[in-house]
């Protein structure tokens, strides 16, 4: 899919149903509205009061979308409000359903000195809009005698709370402390934080965040929907037959600290003390937290037990409420639930589709904790905001969108939503035409705005072709992984890596998931055959350590402490990490069952089925100690993958090249021998082509005695390839060594192939040995000379109408156009022809590989008029044997460039800064011959 930019309403309808036909037949499946125009500083000049979010035109354009869709089998998803995050025009800061925060006002009081003046005043103005704030409450603390009103972090003394509100009167306070002790007067406000979208206006008047806490600010929304959005031109049922989802961004929302009204009562309800015991604790300034209990494990359980119940409510105030009104009219939620402390993995279990993003994650295991709370729900779909590069706007290729891309799909992914599609044009957009984020505040912005104004759209249907195919396969079955590393916080986004597992168990083949302690409330959290979650990931380990989001802290709750316990009895094996010889209640509201906790962790490691590890150097000695090992092995490569078990077949998505602690590949390739357990002995590898479609059993393998087979693997850096263990009525034979290069089928044959005249001897399953002879092989062809045709994109008469100039040129050796002088500011299209004889005696037994380099663009083959069906745009070289002819054979490379070149020369205030990029097929394009021969 494509996250489609529209710039609100000031769009043609003609325009918007013809951009929908541009992405179904470039082979894309959907898109998602989003009124996102940042790259337009004053929003003012979109008229958002005639052609804004919500208005007549903005749904006329989304009418005429879901109309345009519905003829090609093309979904229509959509954000819930403009921007981000959610908002509505029809609240005020003041409403009831508006987002809240907790502002707090501090004056210190020296001991046996009165304080008589007006309560203190918020430390922070109000935004704009905000005129009402409510007071909470009216508190005293002691500072510690340790600690100084002036510390970054003041300390107050637990035990010293006086509670003054009810001594409060027209806002002033009279007060007098006890002792000869430093105090604090500590005010406290709820008022509406005033946040409004992201890089409005969007509406008139404008819209406000909802408050994401409460059944208020959630009920709002979906009330306004239905009353503005829904109830036009039966806009309800036609977006359930379109069966799409209804999107929710990040929770970028901004607060003093967070707050919603409810909160003390949900607060007492769920944690059984009073929130305002510790309102110290939770409040911040700038996002620092500038108070805390002289007692440092107060402070920590308080925190605990603010966030889980905040986290709670987002559940069951918002998600659960805006979930059952879009199924109501037949539509999903997927929702991105990072950027707050809340346990975002068990958001993930509630929406239809949790979404992550190859931007704002720090690394794979992102995608992996948010993979944990989708595949412990049994959800199909693992979404991400794909390929969003900062800076890179104009000048990022497909190359570049797969080696980021494939390892997030290698981590879970199994949908992705592009960014993004950008409407033709809005008003002040400068050629190409309108992008959402770029140029940004006057700089390059954000990439990337993909569609017929790119060269590279040329080449979409084989980019979206090869995704659809990935996507299809890993929404099979259920997703398998080797370990759940178990978290305390389940928190997403954090870039907090496993221990071990997540670099030198990753580089030995270990799969995992993350898990917080809500997952275990799930139905699936259960142990079957020494198996956690037998009908989800069916984890053989579980791991767990101290709190990584808390120093480390030993601390467990005790309801996850006893499903642990109770997990060891049935068998699961069960590593533990660190000193837990004196292990801590999780919140607050646990501390009276230490004991307890500490009890039930003194049992758990006494299990045999449990090892502890006493430091994370300790943990590849106990794995092997429990005598486990991951179901895909190698020896210390970069080679990642996903496994996924459908009914009798398991596929396995490999990536080359790819580590955790970047989600984009690096360049190293992955060359190494895996072996892969087979559930039966029945199963043999088959290799599935994900660029053209093909479908082969693998020739080359051995089977070894723990049901295990072994086979070569080599990717280059950001590659990746498909195998699937498939039951055969009856295994076809295969080879187990060769001395020849390869050996595949073909139809029901068996050939071994070489690029060296000579004898080949290759050892079948059975044990023989079978000689091949392999004739002279043609010598290897530098192909040095080519024709160059070049269609140069250049601006046309509008700020979206682009007119093309054409170049021909002839090369003896490939430069980068940006070393041509009449390219060197070119962007576009440019076919590389070249023509050369291979002999009347060429035999019919030969094929040939081409190897070329590509930099800064797409590229497809074609061979004597016959295109290539989707060249792999991360391999090394391509097979194009069965093209190939005995005499006169011509080959064409269509490369296709971004835009960056030929915009620094239209738009030098914001793109001249970058360097040019060295476009084009570069290098020299080398034909190595090779001949076949049948295994008889």
């Amino acid at each position: 899919m494509f996250r489609w930019w529209l710039p609100g309403g000031l769009v043609s309808t003609t325009e918007i149903r013809a951009e929908v036909s541009q992405m179904a037949k470039a082979g894309f499946g959907g898109a998602e509205i989003q009124d996102v125009h940042h790259s337009i500083d004053n929003g003012s000049i979109l008229d958002p009061a005639g052609h804004g979010w919500g208005t007549a035109p903005w749904l006329d354009a989304v009418s005429a979308a879901l109309d345009e869709a519905s003829k090609h089998d093309f979904q229509i998803d959509i954000a819930i409000g403009p921007s981000w995050p959610a908002a509505i025009p029809s609240i005020t800061p003041n409403s009831v359903g508006a987002a809240k925060e907790l502002v707090h006002g501090r004056a210190v009081v020296h001991g046996e000195t009165t304080y008589d003046d007006a309560i203190p005043a918020p430390f922070q103005a109000a935004e704009s809009g905000v005129t009402t704030a409510t007071l909470l409450a009216l508190q005293a603390w002691r500072i510690n005698s340790t600690s100084s009103p002036s510390a970054k972090t003041v300390l107050l003394d637990h035990d010293s709370l006086i509670d003054l509100t009810k001594n409060v009167k027209n806002g002033r306070i009279t007060w007098t402390p006890p002792g000869n002790a430093t105090w604090l007067l500590l005010s406290y406000r709820v008022r509406g934080s005033g946040q409004q979208p992201e890089a409005g206006p969007h509406t008139v008047p404008p819209a406000y965040v909802i408050d994401h806490f409460s059944k208020d600010g959630s009920n709002a929304i979906t009330s306004y929907w239905d009353n503005h959005i829904l109830s036009y031109k039966d806009l309800r049922s036609r977006f359930k037959s379109d069966g799409g989802n209804i999107f929710e961004d990040s929770l970028e929302l901004d607060a003093t600290t967070f707050w919603t009204p409810n909160l003390p009562a949900e607060f007492q309800s769920q944690m059984n003390y009073d929130i305002t015991s510790i309102l110290p604790a939770i409040v911040r300034e700038d996002e620092n937290q500038v108070f805390a209990f002289s007692n440092s494990e107060i402070t920590r359980g308080a925190l605990n037990d603010y966030w889980t119940v905040m986290g709670n409510l987002y559940i069951s105030d918002h998600v659960d409420i805006v979930k059952q009104w879009a199924h109501g009219f037949g539509m999903g939620l997927r929702v991105q639930p990072y950027g707050l402390q809340t346990d975002s993995m068990a958001a993930a279990a509630a929406f239809d589709i949790g979404e992550g993003e190859t931007l704002g994650f720090k690394n794979l295991d992102d995608f992996r904790s948010l993979a944990g709370g989708n595949n412990m729900a049994l959800h199909e779909r693992i979404s991400c905001e794909a390929a969003a590069v900062n800076g890179g706007a104009y000048s990022e290729t497909w190359n570049q969108v797969l080696k980021i891309v494939n390892p997030a799909m290698a981590a879970g992914v199994n949908m992705n939503v592009f960014h993004g599609f950008a409407y033709k044009d809005a008003p002040t957009s400068p050629w190409p035409g309108f992008a959402a984020f770029s140029p940004y505040h006057g700089s390059i912005g954000y990439s990337e705005a993909w569609g017929p104004r790119q060269p590279q759209w040329v080449h979409a249907k084989d980019i979206s072709t090869y995704f659809g195919r990935v996507q299809m396969m890993m929404r099979k079955g259920v997703a398998r992984h080797d370990v759940a590393f178990l978290r305390q916080k389940g928190y997403i986004a954090s870039g907090f890596g496993a221990s071990y597992f997540s670099q030198d168990g990753m580089r030995a083949g270990w799969s995992l998931n993350f898990l917080a302690p809500s997952l275990l409330d799930l139905p699936t959290a259960t142990v079957s055959q020494k198996r956690l979650a037998p009908k989800g990931p069916n984890f053989e380990l579980l791991t767990f350590e101290g709190d990584a989001f808390s120093n480390q802290e030993t601390g467990l709750p005790l309801d996850t402490a006893e499903k642990l316990l109770q997990y060891a009895k049935q068998g699961l094996k069960i590593m533990a990490i660190g000193n837990w010889s004196a292990p801590l209640p999780y919140g607050l509201s646990e501390f009276s069952e230490a004991a307890q906790v500490a009890n039930t962790v003194k049992q758990l490691l006494q299990q045999p089925s449990v090892v502890n590890a006493a430091s994370r150097a300790d943990m590849p000695n106990c794995v092997a100690d429990l005598g486990i090992s991951p179901a895909v092995q190698y020896d210390n490569s970069s080679l990642i993958y996903l496994h996924r078990e459908d009914g009798l077949m398991d596929h396995y998505f490999f990536v080359g090249g790819a580590t955790s602690k970047a989600v984009a590949a690096t360049s190293e390739a992955a060359v190494v021998d895996i072996t892969i357990l087979r559930r039966s002995l029945d199963q043999g590898p088959v290799l599935l082509n994900l660029w053209t479609g093909e479908i082969t059993p693998i020739a080359l393998y051995r089977e070894l005695p723990d049901n295990r087979i072994q086979l070569h693997m080599a990717l280059q850096g950001g590659q990746s390839t498909m195998i699937s263990m498939v039951p055969f009525a009856s295994l076809l034979n295969h080879a187990t060594s060769t001395t020849a290069q390869s050996v595949r089928y073909d139809g029901l044959k068996m050939k071994i192939r070489a690029n060296k005249t000579g004898t080949y001897t290759t050892t079948l399953q059975n044990g023989r040995k079978v000689a091949s002879k392999i004739g002279t092989v043609p010598a290897s062809l530098n192909l040095t000379s080519w024709q160059l045709d070049v269609q140069d994109f250049v601006p046309g008469s509008t700020n979206s109408s682009t007119v093309i100039k054409k170049h021909s040129l002839k090369l003896s050796s490939l430069l980068p156009w940006s070393q041509i002088t009449e390219l060197q500011d070119v962007s576009g299209i440019g076919t590389y022809t070249t023509k050369f004889d291979l002999g009347k005696s060429w035999p019919s037994d030969t094929g040939a590989m081409i190897s070329f380099t590509v930099s800064g663009g797409s590229f497809a083959i074609t061979v004597n008029d016959k295109r290539i069906t989707s060249s792999d745009q991360t391999a090394a070289s391509h097979d194009i044997g069965r093209y190939l002819k005995s005499g006169q054979n011509t080959i064409e490379i269509e490369f296709a460039s971004t835009l960056l070149n030929r915009l620094r020369t239209t738009d030098p205030a914001v793109y001249g800064i970058a360097t040019r990029q060295a476009y084009g097929v570069v290098g020299a394009v080398v034909l190595s011959p090779y001949r076949e021969a049948v295994i008889s």
